[in-house]
């Protein structure tokens, strides 16, 4: 079984908005709708923000290592399509 989550809003008029995924692979899908109360949201968000804060060091070293890197010529154009 693979995976595929999909994740949207419910509006003020109680409408289901969301980005369908693409390139889905063919056959059967589970669609399940969760609902998430704004304290779960709130708790999910301040757990993110501890993350993110905690990891600032270690994102700046990656950031100045990638741009070191691209200084030295070894990196590519990254480009889609």
């Amino acid at each position: 079984m693979t995976v595929i989550e999909v994740t949207g809003r419910v509006n003020e008029r109680g409408q289901l908005e969301f980005e369908p995924p693409h390139d889905l692979p063919p056959g059967e899908v589970r669609i399940i709708f969760k609902t998430i109360t704004a304290e779960e949201e709130a708790a999910d968000e301040a757990l993110w923000d501890e993350k993110f804060a905690k990891s600032q060091e270690l994102l700046e070293q990656m950031a100045q290592q990638a741009h070191e890197e691209y200084l030295a010529g070894l990196t590519e154009d990254f480009r889609l399509g």
